[in-house]
C-alpha cells in the first residue's frame, strides 16, 4: 500500500493490511475424504489477492455502485477477497444463498440488482450457470478457481470518492411475500457494527482475537464478522468452508494456539448436533478435550431462541451460561446483546425469569436476548408500528408484549426498488419497525437495567437452521410438488404452512394443512396422507421440508389472505388430538 489518497471508505480497511508479514486468515476446506485442508494467508498475501479481486471488478467494467453476485457453494476466502477489492473501485456485492436459492430465486436477484458480473467456484452447477447466461447476455461470469493467476489492481486505479453513506453490499433477507427484499447496507452501518461488537464484546485493540466463522457468508451475521476482521488490525480469522462434524474438532485446533479471546458465532442447532454427535459415539476429538478448549471460547448464540435445553449443554460443555445476540439483516446484524460482564447468576436468572413470564394471568414466556448496545443502538417495545393507529409508537408497559422497534446508524439505507416497503419500516425519529418480532422487557433485579425477551414473530417466517423461510415461498414450492407428484390441477387443493416451536425449542417444524376442494382432489388424500411427508423431503429445498401434515379448511379473511394466527392455533389443537402426524 502506498501513500496515496484513499476514499473514506477503504481507508478503515487499510491498518489491517499495514504489516503485510503477520498472519490473518486460516481457511478450512474439505477434499473428498470430508477432512479440513488448512489454506493460510498473511496480510499481505491477502491484500494481493483483494487487488487481483478489484482488478477482476475493473476488467469487467465494474465501477462505483456496479452490482456483482457471489454464486458459491460453501464459505470461500475468495468471497472475502472480492468483498474487499469492491471497496478498492466501489462496487456493491449481493448475497446468493447457496443453501435455499432456485435457479429462479438466482436470476430474480441478479436482475433486481442488476449484477454485471457473477461470481462461480468449481461446484457452482453449470447448468444454472449456462441459464443465466442465456436470461442475461450482458452479465459476465468469473470463476474464482482463476483468481490467483490475475494482475493486482494499481493505486492509481483506486475509486477515490467512496463515502461511508455508499453501498458497502447488498443482502437478501426472506421477506413475507415470497420474494426475497434486497437489503442495502451502506459503509456506515459496518463503521457502526464495528463500534457495537468491540464494545459488546469488550475487545481491546491490543488483544489476540480470533473469530471463528462457519454460518454462511451469503447471510448478514458472518458478512458482519468478516467484514469486522477485515477492519481490526491483529484479528486472526478464521473460515470454515461448511459445517461438519469436523468443526468440533478445529474448535479444539483453534483454542489451543493460545489466543487471548475467541468468539465462534452459531445457533442453537448447532449445539443439538454436538449433542446427537456424542450420543452417537461420532465426536472426531475427545470429550474432555473438547470442554476444556468450549471453555476458551465465547460462543455467540444469534438467529433462534436460546432455551433451557441450549443453556444447559453450554453450561455443561462450556462451563458458562450462552452469550446471546439479536439482531436482522436490515440492522446490520446487531441490536441487543448479553452484557459481557453480567455475571453467570445474573445472566440465568435474567433466562429463567423470561421462561416463566406471565402476562395478566396468562403464560407469556420469553427468551433472553439481552440489552441495546448504547449509544449506537437503541429499542424499544410499542403497541403498535402502523401510522395513525391507536398505540402507535406508544411504548409498553413492563411486562406487556408488543412489537419491537429499533434505531441507530447501524440500520440500512433501503430496500432495493421497493421505496414502499422502505417507507412502511422506516419512520421518523430513525426508527426502524421492520423486525417483525413481539417482545417485552423487564426490569433486572441485580442493576435496574431494562432485559428483553423475544417472544414471536409477527412476520410470516418459518425459522430453519438459524435461517427465515417464507411461509409463501414454501407455499408456492410445496403447492408445485403435490400438483406434479400426485397429478392434481393446481385449483383442486391449496396449501399452507405456519412454523411452530413442537419438538424443539429454537428449530420451528414446517406444519402443513392441506385443503382438498375437488372430488378428484379428495379421492387422493389416503395417497398425500401415506406418501406426502416422505416424498416431499426428499425433494423440496431444505426451507420447504414438511414435518407436520394436516387436512382441513385453511382460515382466510374477506381479501383471501391467511388467517396466520388462526391457522397456528388450529394446528397446536390438531397436534395435541392427533402426535404422531409428523415425519
Amino acid at each position: 500500500m502506498g501513500t496515496s489518497e484513499h476514499s473514506a471508505a477503504l481507508t478503515d480497511y487499510l491498518p489491517a493490511f499495514a504489516e503485510p508479514d503477520g498472519p490473518f486468515l486460516t481457511y478450512y476446506g474439505f477434499g473428498p475424504d470430508k477432512l479440513p485442508r488448512r489454506r493460510e494467508f498473511t496480510r499481505g498475501e491477502f491484500w494481493s489477492l483483494a487487488l487481483k479481486a478489484a482488478h477482476v471488478l475493473r476488467r469487467h467494467g465494474l465501477a462505483r455502485g456496479d452490482c456483482f453476485a457471489g454464486y458459491f457453494t460453501g464459505n470461500r476466502p475468495e468471497d472475502l477477497a472480492f468483498r474487499l477489492g469492491a471497496t478498492m473501485v466501489g462496487a456493491v456485492p449481493v448475497t446468493v444463498n447457496w443453501q435455499a436459492d432456485t435457479r429462479e430465486r438466482i436470476a430474480y436477484k441478479i436482475g433486481l440488482t442488476e449484477c454485471r458480473l457473477v461470481l462461480t467456484d468449481r461446484g457452482t452447477p453449470e447448468a444454472s450457470v449456462d441459464e443465466l447466461i442465456a436470461q442475461f447476455p450482458g452479465v459476465s461470469v468469473f470463476s474464482i478457481e482463476d483468481l490467483d493467476a490475475q494482475r493486482e489492481l494499481s493505486e492509481g486505479e483506486f475509486c477515490r470518492d467512496l463515502a461511508h453513506e455508499a453501498t458497502r453490499i447488498i443482502i437478501f433477507t426472506s421477506g413475507t411475500t415470497g420474494l426475497p427484499k434486497g437489503v442495502r447496507l451502506p459503509y456506515r452501518s459496518y463503521v457502526t457494527n464495528r463500534k457495537t461488537f468491540e464494545s459488546f464484546l469488550r475487545i481491546s485493540p491490543d488483544d489476540a482475537f480470533a473469530p471463528v466463522i462457519v454460518n454462511p457468508m451469503h447471510h448478514t451475521n458472518s458478512t458482519a464478522f468478516t467484514d469486522w476482521a477485515l477492519r481490526r488490525p491483529g484479528t486472526r480469522l478464521h473460515l470454515v468452508e461448511r459445517y461438519s462434524t469436523q468443526y468440533w474438532a478445529l474448535i479444539v485446533d483453534v483454542a489451543r494456539e493460545g489466543y487471548e479471546r475467541i468468539v465462534a458465532p452459531a445457533v442453537s442447532r448447532h449445539f443439538d448436533y454436538l449433542e446427537n454427535l456424542r450420543q452417537e459415539n461420532l465426536l472426531p476429538v475427545n470429550v474432555h478435550d473438547l470442554r476444556e478448549a468450549m471453555g476458551h471460547v465465547g460462543f455467540l448464540l444469534g438467529s433462534a431462541p436460546v432455551g433451557p435445553t441450549t443453556v444447559r449443554r453450554l453450561q455443561e460443555y462450556a462451563g458458562r451460561v450462552p452469550m446471546v445476540r439479536f439482531g436482522s439483516t436490515e440492522t446490520c446484524l446487531q441490536v441487543m446483546g448479553t452484557p459481557y460482564d453480567m455475571p453467570e447468576e445474573q445472566k440465568l436468572r435474567a433466562f429463567q425469569r423470561g421462561w416463566a413470564h406471565t402476562w395478566k394471568g396468562e403464560s407469556q414466556s420469553g427468551y433472553y436476548v439481552g440489552r441495546p448496545h448504547s449509544p449506537h443502538t437503541d429499542v424499544r417495545v410499542v403497541r403498535s408500528t402502523t401510522r395513525g393507529e391507536d398505540g402507535y409508537f406508544v411504548q409498553c408497559a413492563e411486562g406487556e408484549p408488543g412489537p419491537l422497534i429499533t434505531r441507530g446508524d447501524n440500520l440500512m439505507h433501503e430496500y432495493v426498488k421497493d421505496p414502499e416497503a422502505t417507507r412502511c419500516v422506516l419512520h421518523d425519529g430513525g426508527w426502524y419497525s421492520g423486525l417483525g418480532d413481539i417482545c417485552f422487557w423487564l426490569t433486572n433485579d441485580n442493576d435496574g437495567a431494562r432485559d428483553y425477551y423475544w417472544m414471536s414473530r409477527e412476520s410470516a417466517l418459518l425459522m430453519r437452521g438459524g435461517a427465515n423461510y417464507a411461509y409463501a415461498q414454501i407455499n408456492a414450492e410445496l403447492k408445485t410438488f403435490i400438483a406434479d407428484r400426485y397429478d392434481l390441477p393446481a385449483d383442486s387443493f391449496d396449501v399452507a404452512v405456519v412454523g411452530l416451536l413442537i419438538e424443539s425449542e429454537h428449530e420451528d417444524d414446517c406444519c402443513v394443512t392441506i385443503e382438498l376442494a375437488s372430488p378428484k382432489a379428495r379421492a387422493k388424500q389416503a395417497e398425500i396422507g401415506r406418501t406426502f411427508l416422505s416424498d416431499a423431503a426428499g425433494t423440496v429445498s431444505k426451507g420447504a421440508r414438511p414435518d407436520r401434515l394436516r387436512f382441513g379448511k385453511i382460515p382466510r379473511n374477506f381479501k383471501g389472505a391467511i388467517l396466520v394466527r388462526d391457522l397456528k392455533n388450529q394446528y397446536l389443537a390438531a397436534t395435541h388430538d392427533c402426535p404422531e402426524n409428523r415425519r
